[in-house]
């Protein structure tokens, strides 16, 4: 449960630290200790990307 979350996740937190960690958190509406117990649904995975990206400044597909 929570494996593509995650992923999400440690991507967002290599790339932008604990910061970017935090405002992941804020734009999704869903802290780490929780993503990783929710299920991967597509727009689940889709909301988490599209705030990623736009976190990163890229494409998040292109780093994972």
């Amino acid at each position: 449960m929570g494996a593509k979350l995650d992923e999400i996740y440690e991507i967002v937190t290599k790339k932008a630290g604990f910061k970017g960690r935090l405002r992941l958190a804020v734009k999704t509406g869903i802290p780490r200790v929780k993503a990783v117990q929710e299920e991967d649904t597509p727009e689940l995975i889709d909301t988490f990307k599209k705030a990623a990206s736009e976190i990163l400044g890229k494409d998040i597909d292109k780093l994972s």
